[in-house]
């Protein structure tokens, strides 16, 4: 008698209402169960709904992504349930300008923006490694064309954008994947960059067999990166 093999498993941090939510369901439609993390229980329980009722297994993980020990944990924990195969960090934050910014925002904006995502995959690796897995990144063209409007998340993202340049040589060799959607523009639901057209956009880069680490997106097409994350891991 055959035994089916268990879904691959997929933990998305930072869920939300907009892409976080789309790329969770894209994960479902895909066949993954899931492992849903975010601060609050609204964000998670439509997308969770959602997945169940297409017969997807769901965790529910609440935590402050900005305690990383915590995240490390969580991230641990769900490994443990079954390896991650596919990792997706889609946590940001806003905080206007930089002079205006005490240090702690500052602090917290490179720590939600960049250092869980990097966390996450260190504790996440194991099943990563195991599965040949698969870590997806949500970019913002903040990093690439810093405004004074948006400082603190320019911050984050540029941080994030080099830790994912940097961490997808280290990950190739191993087999795993890492790949960063920058999203040029305001993600908003029936706009040019609404949140399930990007997600699908997103799922068709991740699948590519490509060495690109990095893609733009500005809600008409997907186009390459400034040439220095082109190839970058090869």
């Amino acid at each position: 008698m055959s035994i089916d093999a268990p879904a691959p498993h997929a933990l998305v941090v930072g869920v939300g209402p907009g892409l976080g939510s789309s790329l969770a369901r894209t994960f479902a439609a895909a066949g993954y169960d899931l492992t849903l993390v975010a601060r609050s229980a609204d964000a998670i329980a439509p997308v969770a709904a959602h997945a169940r009722a297409k017969g997807r297994t769901v965790h529910e993980v609440l935590l402050d992504i900005s305690d990383l020990d915590a995240l490390a944990q969580a991230v641990r924990s769900a490994g443990q349930w079954r390896p991650i195969s596919l990792l997706h960090h889609n946590a940001s934050m806003h905080a206007g300008g930089l002079l205006d910014a005490d240090s702690s925002t500052l602090r917290t904006s490179v720590e939600v923006n960049a250092l869980a995502a990097v966390v996450a995959v260190q504790a996440a690796l194991p099943g990563l490694v195991a599965t040949r897995g698969l870590v997806t990144w949500t970019g913002a063209g903040a990093a690439l064309n810093p405004h004074a409007e948006y400082g603190v998340l320019s911050l984050g993202k540029a941080a994030l954008r080099a830790a994912g340049l940097a961490l997808a040589q280290e990950l190739t060799p191993l087999g795993v994947r890492l790949r960063m959607l920058t999203i040029r523009g305001n993600i908003r639901r029936g706009g040019p960059l609404d949140p399930d057209r990007i997600a699908e956009a997103f799922w068709a880069f991740a699948q590519e067999a490509t060495a690109d680490v990095e893609r733009l997106h500005d809600g008409r097409s997907t186009g390459p990166a400034p040439e220095s994350a082109a190839a970058v891991a090869g």
